[in-house]
């Protein structure tokens, strides 16, 4: 009789060792047998990326002119910051920094060359397949680093009345970067932009513990939410990239763009391109009286019995305002020559500007100099594609 109530128990946590082998097999993809395929998981679908400053990108489209080249070198990760797991050591933040940027000029509708790998048209060009005079050389280049990660210390609080209570823990990681736009003929950086990102990890819950006789009970319910690091380092990147951008065209030409970034996502207070569309809005601010003091004072000098005779719908060109050019607008927040700054703007912009007369160029300068440099040079190209200056 022992031996069969014995038995009835062994077979009994048999049949609950398969039941919960099944159970953990059907929930967390747990196989009863090697040889059996796991069930994957399907998570949520698979969506493009869109950041809040993708809008601003799209909107500069058609106003940067389509025969000036861009590309991105490297934008390397220089934190130092690296985290061991039990799989192995890897770094916090993202390592394609540069990819991302070169997918926000795609967006922003700028002529890009490729020059994260040169590789493959380093290895054509050696087979002798294809000529490296034929390669489009890039006018403008984008580089950078991802140079900061510090971790702030955080807070909290845990509370229980009669072992009942809730529980809230807060820390934030402040990250830094800085890229430049640089001129590819002269080595002159022509842009420049440093940004910082609050990243906030928090947790919180309640929890609560009785006895029950002889018997603890305690529950823990709880949450935690932490912006992703990567993610938030992409839209500083297009932000980056479109404060760049802004800052080789005119503030005319951003304005509309840049009205369209939600001020709680990104705000640009201080950069050359918030100083440059500041002083572009005093400067039509002043021009508005003006122009009314002058329709005023021409109304009050014209003859009445000539307005009589004109038709209502003609305007007088004597009180129409006087145009300014739109690279007059501009003043250099940083102080270089205004010259060069008007130049710059003039060749990036789409905006039409009013040429001078046109002078007789001499064989020999500058204007065919720049042409020249379009055309590869055997020994220039040898060093371009040189291993050293890969990403």
């Amino acid at each position: 009789m022992l031996n069969l109530t014995s038995n009835k128990i062994k077979i009994s946590s048999v049949g609950t060792t398969i039941f919960f082998s099944a159970f953990l097999s059907g929930c967390t993809g747990l196989a009863v047998s090697n040889k059996e395929p796991v069930s994957l998981v399907q998570g949520p679908a698979i969506t493009d990326i869109f950041t809040p400053f993708d809008m601003a990108l799209s909107c500069l489209k058609g106003q940067i002119r389509n025969d000036v080249n861009f590309s991105v070198g490297a934008i390397l990760d220089q934190t130092g910051k690296d985290v061991v797991t039990d799989g192995g050591t890897g770094k916090l933040v993202t390592q394609g920094a540069g990819d991302m940027v070169q997918s926000a000029l795609f967006r922003a509708g700028v002529s890009l060359l490729n020059r994260r790998d040169p590789r493959i048209i380093e290895s054509e060009a050696k087979w002798g397949i294809r000529d490296p005079r034929m390669i489009q050389a890039s006018n403008y280049y984008v580089t950078g680093s991802i140079n900061s990660l510090d971790f702030i210390p955080g807070g909290g609080f845990d509370m229980q009345i009669g072992g009942v209570g809730p529980n809230y823990s807060q820390t934030r990681i402040i990250v830094g970067l800085d890229l430049s736009l640089t001129d590819a003929r002269t080595s002159k950086v022509v842009g420049n932009v440093s940004l910082q990102k609050q990243i906030v990890a928090q947790d919180y819950g309640i929890s609560a513990g009785r006895f029950a006789g002889r018997t603890l009970l305690n529950i823990q319910i709880g949450k935690g939410e932490r912006e992703a690091t990567n993610f938030a380092l992409r839209q500083m990147l297009n932000l980056a990239t479109f404060e760049l951008l802004s800052q080789v065209v005119p503030p005319s030409t951003f304005e509309g763009c840049r009205n369209t970034i939600p001020p709680e996502f990104g705000r640009l207070s201080l950069t050359q391109s918030s100083v440059a569309l500041y002083k572009y809005k005093e400067t039509q601010q002043q021009k508005t009286p003006v122009t009314s003091g002058v329709t005023e004072s021409s109304l009050t000098k014209t003859n009445p019995s000539t307005e009589k005779n004109k038709p209502a719908n003609v305007p007088n060109k004597d009180i129409q305002p006087m145009k300014e050019k739109e690279s007059n607008l501009i003043s250099n927040p940083d102080g270089d020559s205004e010259l060069n700054k008007k130049d710059l703007i003039k060749y990036i912009s789409m905006k039409p500007a009013v040429t001078p007369p046109a002078k007789v160029v001499p064989e020999n300068s500058d204007a065919e100099q720049e042409k020249l440099l379009t055309d590869a040079v055997p020994g220039f190209e040898d060093n371009y594609w040189s291993s050293i200056q890969r990403d």
